[in-house]
């Protein structure tokens, strides 16, 4: 699985995955909004390489749609035109506070009914295309329904360290995507095995002290750790959405 904002895609990318079957995930942060999310860009430069992907055919294309407050309201818009451009899948995440994001997380995180409009819109961007598509961050059992959706996959267990880790632009291995922990370099994975911080997720030491005496704890780890642990300081922090001091609605 190869990550990517779009900013550095090229032909020769696009050969390398074909030959490695990679699946290619391109971020679309809003289409109006493209440029108040990233910075720079524009959005008809991401949907031109999902068509350029397309015509290159051998592997699958996803398109990463990062929700928030902002871009909310051009969420069906956003999925249609990527699928239309020629992605495959949908990889659909909501907001969460991290790196220069820390400072704008007023603005940009979703509040539960918020999360509840974007998993409604992407369910029905899904079924009107005929695709499938998925949360890629975990949800607490307590604020979604999953038997809900149909074309939508929504975890509620924590992935990370189990099925899969992360590789960052330098080499080293963080639990997940989402983490701000750089574990060890990739030439030293040998060393993954005995981090503390690695074992609190292959042993999923992490579930938060008000989550303990939910009868659904063994299927829900509380919603994303990492966010917890940016936002609250510990692993085992509430989710920035059932936080009572956070945006919970």
């Amino acid at each position: 699985h190869l990550l990517s904002n779009g900013s550095a895609m090229n032909h020769e990318t696009l050969a390398i995955c074909k030959r490695l079957n990679i699946q290619l995930s391109m971020s679309l942060p809003g289409l109006s909004t493209f440029r108040e999310h990233t910075g720079h860009g524009d959005p008809d430069t991401i949907l031109r390489w999902f068509q350029e992907a397309k015509a290159v055919g051998g592997f699958t294309t996803v398109v990463g749609v990062t929700v928030t407050r902002k871009n909310l309201f051009e969420l069906y818009e956003t999925i249609s035109a990527a699928l239309l451009a020629g992605a495959d899948q949908l990889l659909m995440n909501r907001f969460l506070p991290g790196g220069r994001g820390i400072g704008n997380a007023g603005d940009l995180s979703l509040s539960r009914t918020q999360i509840t409009q974007m998993l409604e819109t992407a369910e029905g961007a899904l079924r009107d295309a005929n695709r499938t598509g998925s949360v890629g961050t975990e949800l607490p059992k307590c604020i979604v329904d999953t038997t809900r959706y149909r074309q939508l996959h929504i975890g509620t267990r924590c992935s990370a360290g189990l099925n899969f880790f992360a590789i960052d632009p330098s080499g080293y291995i963080r639990a997940c995507n989402h983490s701000p922990v750089r574990l060890v370099h990739l030439r030293e994975i040998e060393q993954l095995k005995t981090n503390p911080y690695w074992r609190r997720f292959t042993q999923k030491d992490y579930l938060p002290p008000s989550c303990a005496a939910c009868p659904t704890a063994h299927d829900c780890d509380g919603g994303c750790r990492e966010a917890a642990h940016i936002c609250g300081g510990a692993l085992d922090s509430p989710d920035p959405c059932l936080a009572a001091t956070g945006i919970a609605s």
